[in-house]
């Protein structure tokens, strides 16, 4: 009798489990699902170009990263928190992306907000955030078998 119940119990946590799993796979996109929903939208913001166009891809990229295997996590962090730092950054001095020029910063512009801003645009074009975005390209690339934006 021990040994059917617990067959029993077994096949209840099993069927629990897998109906678990169905609901969270409907109402939870895939990660290569929601590469294919933002690509188009990447690639405009892309192709429109400006210092701005970074920050207008944020919430695609949290999308990204929310739907993003553990394994990239630490790539999207980096880009994300990067990115949000500089547009703290500029939000804080009060410059507008699209028309920050660091060779003629805006009249007003203290060396503390100029320093802010220009570390983390350093940040954003160093090595490491650079190579994240590599790497978070080539995964798309392998794994989903299309790029990020096209």
């Amino acid at each position: 009798m021990n040994r059917r119940r617990l067959l029993l119990l077994g096949l209840v946590v099993g069927l629990i489990a897998g109906a678990g799993w169905v609901f969270w796979d409907r109402t939870h996109p895939s990660y290569c699902e929601v590469v294919a929903d933002r690509q188009t939208e990447l690639a405009d913001l892309t192709n429109a170009g400006g210092q701005g166009a970074l920050f207008d891809a944020l919430d695609s990229y949290r999308d990204l990263r929310d739907a993003a295997p553990d394994d990239i996590d630490d790539e999207w962090e980096r880009v994300i928190g990067r990115l949000e730092i500089l547009e703290k950054a500029l939000r804080d001095a009060d410059v507008d992306p699209e028309t920050y020029d660091p060779k003629k910063p805006p009249a007003g512009l203290d060396a503390e907000q100029r320093g802010a801003i220009e570390g983390a645009a350093r940040e954003l074009g160093s090595e490491t955030t650079v190579g994240a975005m590599g790497e978070l390209e080539q995964q798309a690339l392998d794994v989903c078998h299309t790029p990020l934006s096209q």
